[in-house]
């Protein structure tokens, strides 16, 4: 039996998101923060992503050198620092510098993270596993929301200030289980260490025997894949901004930034975050009913997430994020239908659209687009890459969970309409310009980008591949030729 890598470390982050939800609802915690205004409000809970995303600036220039698990170890740090800063906040100035300290570590730890699940999961079941612990993720946030709801019923500072305390337990955690787990072997292997990857390589495929086929097979792809980007001069840090026609890291980067702008405009965060103070304000809910509809909410949310493992492999990425951005602008419609009307009667719609929301993201942008970022690297400049595609995340983060109160104060059921323009877009864009990585293993990749135009609907690289494919195969033996070096990727049975 192999082992499967690095399904933990991820599901440690959510819960320092999801408490702001009740947060911002706690009479004692407006009281210590000055009673903000609607836009200070926003601006104290995006601020998080501003550090998020000076977190994967940090990534880009130094975790290549650090390995997987250091740079995650140093995250999580800042993560428990940001977390005491602001538990004991006694003021927005306090509060905010804390968000911005654990947002700098959660922006780190989401730019190595996702690479370190690719790079430690066997091929056939990186997207079983990859997709199958962000039920975790979902767990995260439902704790936070019920934490929320349990909160509510007491009064003054421990309302709000152990809601924001408790995400350190997770964060702890995570500094207890990365130190025993293994670094990447395809790392290792960049930086020619390569008995240790070897050796990790056995264990994910659960043998001893280092001639393994499958072992031999990803050794083989991963030699194939250093060699072709040194003769490409594709392992410098300026290569990932220039698009060769052999490993066009440009369009890379590209596809990842616009995918992860995707999952925040796709209005996730604007409900993620004030899904309580949303159900208060728009529909017209009472305060604790507010915070209990958002605890089943993430109870759905975690039920959701049970589907994504089972249905990527029948469908491939592709066809999961173009179903999941129909879906979320059809709830979206409903949303800003049903608010224009506001009667009790169809209050009641809304919410169903609000909980089929979160099942469609889970379809289609809860698990694929970091699985995809990451799968779509070149191995010298995939944490490079990835930190800058994440850092389109938590860019699109700030300026939509920054804009959400406003917009819903001063636009109301208008500004849902904003989000179902964007959702019906993605459609067209996914279909056009995004390959299909499912069924491929993480090195074969690499074809998909040797030589070929940007719009791939209609081509092979649209359809689910196979870890077996001969042309994948042959289009990497005949790169390989075509530089100069001997031999082919043997057949996979």
């Amino acid at each position: 039996m192999s082992v499967e890598f690095g399904t933990m470390p991820r599901t440690m982050l959510t819960s320092a998101t999801g408490f702001m939800s009740g947060v911002l609802l706690a009479d004692d915690f407006l009281a210590q923060m000055d009673y903000p205004t609607t836009f200070m409000k926003g601006f104290i809970t995006s601020i998080y992503e501003l550090g998020c995303l000076g977190g994967c600036l940090g990534s880009f220039i130094f975790s290549e050198k650090h390995g997987r698990k250091t740079p995650i170890m140093v995250g999580t740090v800042l993560v428990i620092i940001g977390a005491v800063l602001q538990t004991a906040a006694y003021g927005q100035a306090q509060f905010m510098v804390g968000r911005v300290v654990s947002g700098l570590g959660t922006g780190l730890n989401t730019s190595i993270i996702p690479i370190w699940q690719a790079e430690t999961l066997p091929a056939k079941t990186r997207e079983l596993f990859g997709s199958f612990q962000y039920i975790l993720v979902c767990f995260g946030a439902t704790t936070a929301y019920w934490c929320n709801y349990g909160l509510s019923f007491t009064s003054g500072p421990v309302e709000w200030r152990l809601s924001v305390a408790l995400q350190m337990v997770s964060a702890i955690l995570m500094l207890v289980v990365v130190p025993t787990m293994p670094e990447s072997p395809r790392w290792l292997m960049a930086h020619n260490r390569i008995s240790e990857a070897v050796t990790i390589l056995c264990q994910m495929h659960g043998t001893e025997d280092e001639a393994d086929e499958e072992i031999q097979t990803d050794i083989q792809n991963i030699n194939q894949a250093l060699e072709l980007e040194s003769r490409a001069h594709s392992t410098s840090w300026a290569d990932i901004f220039h698009n060769n026609k052999e490993t066009q890291n440009l369009r890379r980067v590209m596809l990842g930034w616009w995918l992860m702008a995707m999952v925040m405009l796709s209005g996730v965060c604007s409900i993620g975050y004030y899904i309580s103070y949303i159900f208060e304000t728009s529909v017209g809910l009472s305060h604790e009913l507010s915070l209990l509809l958002s605890g089943f909410n993430g109870m759905w949310y975690m039920a959701s997430a049970v589907i994504p493992p089972f249905i990527i492999p029948r469908i491939g990425k592709r066809g999961c994020l173009m179903l999941g951005a129909f879906g979320m602008g059809c709830c979206f419609l409903a949303m800003a239908l049903g608010i224009r009307d506001g009667s009790h009667g169809v209050s009641i719609i809304v919410i169903i659209a609000f909980f089929l929301y979160y099942t469609f993201f889970a379809i289609g942008y809860l698990a694929v687009p970091w699985l995809y970022c990451a799968e779509i690297m070149p191995l010298h400049l995939r944490s490079k890459g990835n930190a800058l595609t994440t850092s389109s995340n938590w860019l699109w983060n700030f300026a939509t969970v920054m804009m959400t109160p406003s917009m819903m104060e001063n636009q109301g059921w208008k500004g849902y309409l904003i989000f179902t323009v964007f959702n019906f877009a993605f459609i067209p864009a996914i279909y056009l310009f995004f390959p299909e990585t499912t069924g491929r293993r993480l090195e074969q990749i690499d074809a998909i980008f040797y030589k070929t135009s940007p719009i791939v609907s209609g081509t092979q690289w649209a359809k689910r591949g196979k870890f077996e494919s001969d042309f994948l195969e042959n289009a990497l033996a005949e790169h390989t030729k075509g530089d100069g070096i001997e031999g082919k990727v043997e057949h996979v049975n």
